[in-house]
Formats: structure tokens, C-alpha cells, sequence
């Protein structure tokens, strides 16, 4: 009797388990949907979630909404004037929010870096946003089992790379490829301040360069 009991607490144990590791991929895909959300009034731009560098990190064919801030129409359209900064592989299509449409809803359907200005005010790059958009799936199997782990993030000096099936590419906020890496611990202390962008076959990451 005593071994039974033993057997049904560790059964027991296992099924509470796999009730917690569920219940962190459910919350950790809340994460990936919540709202993205760009608010563009004549002062700058505002995210949700909050960010630095207005930007947002979506999945692909997530949803993004623009939301009026206040001051004249906001179309916002491809490029970064000031630096010269495109798009990649793709441009922006012009997204317009204004006082009289107050909220428009968009999806980016191909992975990459959309960098987009407020057409009314070219010069202002309070008004330059970005968007990364990646391949990464909120699917609980995928992101239970998504194989890449960065570390450390943000990062100064030395950052570890595992989980990569081959060699991978990392692209900076540009979409110019800055080097080839696989497994292993690199010394990026060379590399501008900014968020890079990790592509291998399947998955996606980001890390920030501090």
C-alpha cells in the first residue's frame, strides 16, 4: 500500500508539472498578444509596450494599430529621411491617422525592419518610428520548444548564442547583415548601440547592444 501511495503522489507531482509549464506558456503568449499600439501626435511617438526608440517587435500578421495623438494629419510613410534608413526587404505602405480617422489597424505579412516618418513633417525624427517584424509563432508548442537562448540581454561585451542549427545570420536595425554566427560566445563590443536582429531557418530573435 505504501509503495501505491508513493506512485500516485508522483503521478500526481508529473501532472501538476505539466499543469505549470502550461500555464507559463499560456501566460508568456499573452505576452506576444498583447496590443501594439503607436500613438503619433505633434510632440512624438508613444508605444504600447513602452519603448525607447519608438518601436515595436511584432509577429508576423499580428495586428498594429496607429492612434491620432492630436495636431495635423499623420501619414506616416516609408523611410527615415534624415539618415537615409529604408526598409527592409519591403517598404512601409503609408499608414494615416488624423483627427477625422482617429485609429487605423494594419498587419505586416512578411518578416524584417519597417522604418517609416510623418509625411507632413519630414524633418521631425520625433516622429520616426520602426517596426521589427519577426517569424516567431505564439503557438504554445513552438514557443515551449523554440530552440534559441541569447544571453546576456541587453548585452555590452560578450554575448552566447545556443540552440542554432547551423550557421545564422544577424542583422542590424537597418536590415544590413553585420556577421555570420552559430553556437557559441562572440564579442560584439564593436557594435553600435541599438537592437539586432538574429534570423536562422525557423526562428527568430533580438537582442539589444547596450
Amino acid at each position: 500500500m505504501k509503495q501505491e501511495s508513493f506512485t500516485n503522489t508522483i503521478k500526481k507531482s508529473i501532472i501538476m508539472s505539466k499543469k505549470t509549464i502550461l500555464t507559463l506558456a499560456l501566460a508568456f503568449v499573452g505576452v506576444f498578444a498583447m496590443a501594439q499600439e503607436m500613438t503619433i501626435a505633434h510632440t512624438g511617438i508613444t508605444t504600447v509596450p513602452s519603448s525607447t526608440d519608438m518601436s515595436l517587435t511584432v509577429n508576423v500578421g499580428e495586428t498594429i494599430t496607429f492612434i491620432h495623438g492630436g495636431g495635423q494629419a499623420h501619414p506616416m510613410t516609408e523611410s527615415h529621411p534624415n539618415t537615409g534608413s529604408t526598409s527592409s526587404p519591403i517598404p512601409f505602405v503609408t499608414q494615416t491617422v488624423s483627427s477625422s480617422i482617429q485609429s487605423t489597424t494594419f498587419q505586416l505579412n512578411t518578416s524584417g525592419i519597417y522604418k517609416f516618418h510623418c509625411g507632413n513633417n519630414s524633418g521631425a525624427s520625433d516622429k520616426y518610428g520602426t517596426i521589427y517584424v519577426t517569424e516567431g509563432s505564439t503557438a504554445i508548442n513552438e514557443v515551449i520548444n523554440n530552440p534559441i537562448s541569447v544571453f546576456p540581454n541587453p548585452v555590452a561585451n560578450d554575448i552566447t548564442i545556443k540552440g542554432l542549427s547551423g550557421v545564422s545570420q544577424v542583422f542590424d536595425v537597418n536590415g544590413k547583415k553585420v556577421m555570420d554566427i552559430t553556437n557559441g560566445t562572440f564579442d560584439i563590443s564593436e557594435f553600435s548601440k541599438g537592437t539586432y536582429i538574429i534570423k536562422s531557418e525557423k526562428y527568430n530573435s533580438l537582442f539589444i547592444k547596450e
